[in-house]
């Protein structure tokens, strides 16, 4: 995926975030979720996404203001978007199918290259919080 970035005006402040970014601020959506490294784990799995990169867009969202979590040494908070990443979310919901379907789809022909099923695939992308795309 190329490094298309969005500024939008929030709160005063130019927020640009990657299309990587677009993805995970919908994926947390209006959830608290009780382990961020639980959250980073299924980003992985669900898109292919190293874990590395998923904790990178993660700490570069708390940096922007619009993701909060714990830290090591401040365990128990958990992942959820701050007043400005929900605005945030507000802004992305009509890019909900395509973001998804995109990264989805990027995966999937990783998978068919490395000679996984169709039929995986389809599993995976139904998979997606239960937003994904059903087989025909």
């Amino acid at each position: 995926m190329g490094q298309v970035v969005v500024q939008r005006r929030a709160y005063a402040k130019s927020i640009a975030l990657t299309e990587r970014e677009q993805l995970v601020v919908l994926e947390i959506g209006r959830d608290s979720i009780d382990s961020a490294s639980a959250f980073v784990g299924y980003i992985s799995e669900m898109y292919g996404f190293s874990k590395s990169s998923v904790w990178y867009n993660l700490n570069r969202l708390k940096e922007k203001g619009l993701a909060e979590f714990a830290s090591r040494e401040d365990q128990g908070r958990p992942l959820a978007l701050t007043r400005s990443g929900m605005d945030e979310l507000e802004h992305l919901e009509p890019l909900r199918n395509r973001l998804i379907e995109a990264f989805s789809q990027a995966y999937l022909k990783g998978q068919e290259s490395n000679g996984v099923v169709a039929e995986y695939g389809w599993a995976v992308m139904g998979g997606i919080r239960g937003r994904g795309i059903s087989p025909a």
